[in-house]
């Protein structure tokens, strides 16, 4: 299992920050990396609410992972499981366990954001998934 975290204080009220980190839309946009793609969502994310995403990865390559919302609490926290595809063909124990999340809490400068992911390997395919 691998995790990171960061933390920024952000100098606006949580339900501003909120209202950016809770459009599943933008993330391809917050995330900054390049590596998501074309986002496909419908409607307001609510918990259970899913979305796709187009993503490129150098050590995986392209593949589209399924997202859905596990976490839905306004303007506290919203997270969400990521269903990338088998690391190996046909195999569902090579699929990792992937979750997201941002936290907000308020501070006397305005909001405190985390935004953090945690990766459990598959049981089968683990080391080729150290790659990525």
């Amino acid at each position: 299992m691998w995790q990171r975290t960061e933390r920024i204080a952000i100098a606006a009220p949580p339900e501003r920050v909120w209202a950016i980190v809770s459009d599943v839309s933008r993330h391809a946009q917050l995330t900054g990396s390049g590596e998501i793609g074309a986002l496909r969502v419908s409607g307001p994310i609510a918990k259970g609410s899913t979305w796709e995403a187009d993503e490129r990865v150098r050590a995986a390559g392209a593949f589209t992972a399924r997202s859905e919302c596990t976490v839905f609490d306004p303007p506290r926290e919203l997270a969400w499981k990521s269903y990338p595809p088998p690391i190996k063909a046909g195999n569902p124990n090579s699929v990792a366990d992937v979750t997201w999340w941002y936290r907000l809490a308020p501070d006397v400068a305005g909001t405190t954001l985390e935004h953090a992911f945690r990766v459990v390997e598959p049981k089968s395919g683990g080391l080729l998934m150290k790659a990525f």
